[in-house]
């Protein structure tokens, strides 16, 4: 009876051991997220004040909305709705990085 003790309280102990081997891979696995999609999106070359210039700013926010939430939605396979908001969400975040006077000329063509 002694031995059969022995050995179930090594068995535990090496179980014992190894959960938290376990535990630190799986918070491995949880703390590297995927990298975030980012768009650079040139303005410096466009005079704003023409509109066919507006509408090149217009069209390269929508290309680089479209190549971030594609991205996004290979990699969260997000559904119709989501992806949706995604394209909203990355306009808004872009519009608020522009200028007043970008923002202006943005709007005027649609944006």
């Amino acid at each position: 009876m002694g031995q059969f003790i022995a050995k179930l309280s090594t068995v535990a102990l090496l179980g014992l051991a190894v959960l938290p081997a376990l535990g630190l891979t799986q918070a491995a696995q949880a703390a590297s997220p995927e990298p975030a999609v980012l768009a650079h999106i040139p303005v410096g070359d466009l005079d704003l004040s023409r509109p066919d210039q507006a509408r090149l700013l217009k069209a390269r926010i929508d290309t680089a909305a479209a190549v971030v939430c594609d991205a996004r939605i290979q990699a969260e396979r997000l559904d119709r709705w989501s992806a949706k908001a995604c394209l909203i969400d990355v306009r808004d975040e872009v519009q608020s990085k522009l200028s007043a006077p970008q923002l202006r000329a943005l709007r005027s063509v649609g944006g």
